[in-house]
């Protein structure tokens, strides 16, 4: 069958959060036969005098860019040599890896965005929030979060969460798509309150139906649930799923809730990958960003 994900952009910063995700993504596009871009994004700051004079950064940034190039050279013959029929890519670019990854994904088209997440901070710290939280909120394709300490590379078994109509049959596609190749069972959980819970259940039993005639193994109920974050967090636990797949737009409601429930419980406390299905070419607010950590943190 067609598979959406034909394309990965994976982040690398060289540290072994980043290098789990690179490993998971290799995996991903060889069952995929998918194409995959390894990019590392070397900062272009520099620092002038009160004259305008340049202080610091023009060597340093050409220091910087030929030593990742070196790295990636580096990496990617690593990786070549393990899996010789990967189609591999590796770019270095300057300036802001947001910017540098939503240009790519114009140039080569990307489906996803692989990216590593890992790190401990305070909760003030998180909340304030990290790069990879801009990656996730900018980017303009679908992105999958990769915890470091995930360290098998198959998904046996997906959550399907279904609470609202947006964008179910891009959702529906990654499922079907992921499962073919890695023979995994789905859980089907549509999860609604007193209010939306008719159309939730419309939009459940449709996904059902629609598992059910492509032939998938899979499982379902349906819920009835004040918290949707706090049902879709325990079932995942209690299922052990190891691929949840979300709607980003509908999830971002869910920011204000951000130190109780949903990126904390999910995003910042799980061990499990996350994708966040995103249509192509989103543009997304802007989002200030002050550091070229590329981590997820998980509040201590």
């Amino acid at each position: 069958m067609n598979t959406p994900i034909q394309t990965l952009l994976v982040p690398t910063d060289f540290t072994d959060k980043s290098l789990n995700a690179v490993y998971l993504a290799t995996e991903v596009a060889l069952r995929h036969d998918a194409q995959m871009h390894l990019i590392h994004t070397v900062s272009a700051d520099f620092i002038i005098d009160h004259t305008g004079r340049q202080m610091i950064g023009g060597e340093r940034v050409g220091e910087n860019i030929e030593t990742a190039k070196r790295q990636l050279a580096l990496l990617r013959k690593e990786i070549s040599d393990r899996h010789p029929n990967l189609r591999l890519e590796t770019q270095v670019t300057t300036g802001d890896v947001c910017d540098s990854l939503n240009e790519l994904v114009k140039q080569i088209g990307a489906d996803l965005i692989v990216l590593g997440t890992s790190g401990v901070q305070r909760l003030k710290q998180a909340l304030l929030g990290s790069h990879s939280y801009s990656i996730l909120n900018r980017a303009n394709c679908s992105v999958l979060l990769v915890p470091e300490d995930l360290k098998h590379y198959e998904f046996k078994k997906i959550l399907f969460p279904v609470r609202v109509l947006d964008h179910l049959e891009e959702k529906l596609d990654f499922v079907l798509a992921i499962s073919k190749r890695n023979e995994s069972e789905i859980s089907l959980i549509g999860i609604g309150n007193m209010e939306n819970m008719p159309a939730v259940r419309d939009a459940f039993l449709v996904m059902r139906e629609k598992l059910r005639n492509n032939g998938e193994h899979f499982k379902s109920k349906l819920v009835l649930t004040a918290d949707n974050a706090e049902m879709i967090s325990q079932t995942t636990e209690a299922e052990r799923s190891d691929l949840v797949i979300l709607n980003f737009e509908d999830e971002a409601k869910w920011k204000t809730l951000f130190s109780e429930n949903f990126f904390k419980k999910i995003i910042n406390g799980t061990d499990t990958a996350l994708l966040f299905v995103k249509p192509k070419n989103l543009e997304p607010d802007p989002v200030e960003i002050n550091s070229y950590d590329i981590t997820l943190p998980i509040p201590g």
